[in-house]
């Protein structure tokens, strides 16, 4: 398989994104070491100022980007779920619109793919960040087996979302993405997972995600919570965990909405290194 052009990159984008961090994620899309013939862009919902400049720019300048524009703001598994049949490429890189990727990610976790052909989804350790790249906050790492992929998917998302890489048919093969506020991602790794394809995340970090402490609060408002027991009681009725696993989570998941934000931070924050 001849690397060059032959894959996607997924990246959704919602008015409340800064014009700042999408340009720095974008630019780092656009430096990498091999390049993609077809950046999506799932633009979910109306955006304005200096937002839709700085993506009418990049249109303008690229004709390798292929806006997706959706009329109304409809959630990230919706609005991928009406993208990623556009994406033109069998193998698709998800990507936020506030990270920022090293140039050699697409060539390392490509040649990984074309090394390991029974891997269908992957992803990496990420660095977490808050305002440039150089304060490392916290590293986070993932299983790099298939069997140790599964067993960690009975608690906790076995995929960085951010630097994940799968196979298009093989989501669209599972039901694609699908609305599961704040669960999108994990709902469908383990859709993925219980459909018997194999997964591997590189160990060195590929990515640096943008932390902040807005992002840190939406993880344990309680909406976020509700959805956490929702989908945690869902994988055990689907037989991927069994009970044990399932009780634990929901009196983890009720324990970190409970907590104080500052004391959720500096556990968050401890658990990462």
């Amino acid at each position: 398989m001849n690397l060059e052009n032959n894959f996607s990159v997924l990246i959704g984008v919602y008015h409340k994104d800064v014009p700042e961090y999408f340009q720095q994620a974008l630019d780092s899309v656009l430096n990498q070491t091999i390049k993609s013939n077809d950046i999506v862009l799932s633009i979910d919902g109306p955006i304005y100022g200096d937002l839709l400049d700085t993506v009418n720019n990049y249109l303008i300048k690229y004709s390798e980007i292929h806006p997706i524009w959706l009329p109304e703001n409809i959630g990230q598994g919706k609005a991928f779920q009406k993208a990623l049949p556009k994406c033109q490429n069998e193998i698709v890189f998800r990507m936020d619109s506030d990270d920022i990727c090293i140039p050699t990610r697409f060539e390392r976790q490509l040649n990984y793919l074309l090394e390991h052909p029974e891997v269908r989804l992957m992803s990496s350790t990420i660095s977490e960040f808050t305002d440039t790249t150089e304060n490392i906050v916290t590293i986070k790492k993932v299983p790099e087996t298939n069997n140790e992929i599964i067993k960690f998917a009975r608690r906790w998302n076995p995929i960085n979302h951010p630097s994940a890489v799968f196979y298009k048919s093989d989501v669209l093969a599972v039901g694609s993405y699908q609305d599961f506020y704040r669960y999108e991602d994990y709902y469908l790794w383990v859709r993925m997972l219980s459909a018997g394809y194999k997964a591997a995340n590189i160990q060195d970090s590929l990515l640096y995600y943008r932390l902040s402490s807005e992002n840190l609060k939406r993880r344990m408002n309680w909406r976020t919570t509700k959805s956490s027991l929702k989908f945690h009681q869902w994988k055990y009725k689907i037989g991927f965990t069994n009970w044990f696993d399932t009780y634990y989570m929901i009196v983890v998941m009720l324990g970190i909405f409970i907590i104080p934000d500052f004391i959720f931070e500096k556990i968050y924050k401890h658990l990462r290194k």
